[in-house]
C-alpha cells in the first residue's frame, strides 16, 4: 500500500515531535530509534524512509525543541512587548514546572552534556538553536545590538545553569537556587 506525501509528512512530524520530547526526557543515548518509532505509532523498519541515521533524527529533534522555545519567546513578546515578554519568558524558565519536566522544556538544560559528547553535525544544530534563541531574547534589551546579545547570552546561561543545578538537588535547595537566580537576573 502506497502512502501519500501528506501522510508521509504527518508521520515524519510525529517522529520528530516524539523524538524531541523523548531526548529531552531521557537523553540522546537512552532514546532509541525503536522507542521513538513506537512512540510515533510506527514500526522500527519505517525509520529509514524518514532519516538516514539516528544522528539525523537527533538533529531534527533538537531543531524542533529549539523551535518550541523560540515560539514561547515569540508568544510572550507578542503578548507583552519585547522587554516585558522577555522578562515573562525568564520568569517561566525559572519555574518548578520547567525544572520538573525536561521533556517539555529547553533543550539547553536537558541536553547540554549529551550534545557535548555528540558529533559535529549535532553540535552545529544545537549551536544554531542556541544562537536563534539568543537573538530572540536580545530583542528585549535597551542597549546596542551587541550589548543586548551579550546580555541575552549571560541571562540565558545563568537561568539554564540554575535549572540544571536545581534538577540535581532536593526540592527545598532547588527552590532556593531558582529564587536566588530570579532575584539576580
Amino acid at each position: 500500500m502506497r502512502v501519500s506525501q501528506a501522510e508521509m509528512d504527518k508521520g515524519h512530524q510525529r517522529i520528530v515531535r516524539g523524538a524531541s520530547r523523548l531526548i529531552r526526557k531521557n537523553g540522546i543515548e537512552a532514546t532509541t530509534v525503536a522507542g521513538v518509532m513506537e512512540d510515533a505509532g510506527m514500526t522500527h523498519g519505517g525509520f529509514y524512509r524518514h532519516f538516514d541515521s539516528k544522528e539525523g533524527l537527533v538533529s531534527a529533534a533538537l531543531d524542533d525543541a529549539f523551535n518550541d522555545v523560540n515560539k514561547l519567546i515569540d508568544d510572550a513578546v507578542l503578548a507583552s512587548g519585547p522587554r516585558q515578554g522577555t522578562e515573562d519568558y525568564f520568569e517561566a524558565y525559572l519555574s518548578e514546572r520547567h525544572m520538573n519536566h525536561p521533556e517539555l522544556g529547553c533543550p539547553i538544560t536537558a541536553l547540554s552534556m549529551d550534545v557535548a559528547r555528540s558529533t559535529a553535525p549535532v553540535k552545529e544544530t544545537f549551536s544554531n538553536g542556541f544562537r536563534r534563541t539568543v537573538d530572540r531574547l536580545a530583542q528585549g534589551g535597551d542597549g546596542t545590538p551587541e550589548e543586548n546579545r551579550q546580555a541575552a547570552i549571560r541571562r540565558l546561561s545563568m537561568v539554564a545553569g540554575a535549572i540544571m543545578i536545581a534538577r540535581t538537588l532536593d526540592a527545598k535547595t532547588a527552590r532556593s537556587v531558582m529564587k536566588a537566580c530570579k532575584a539576580g537576573r
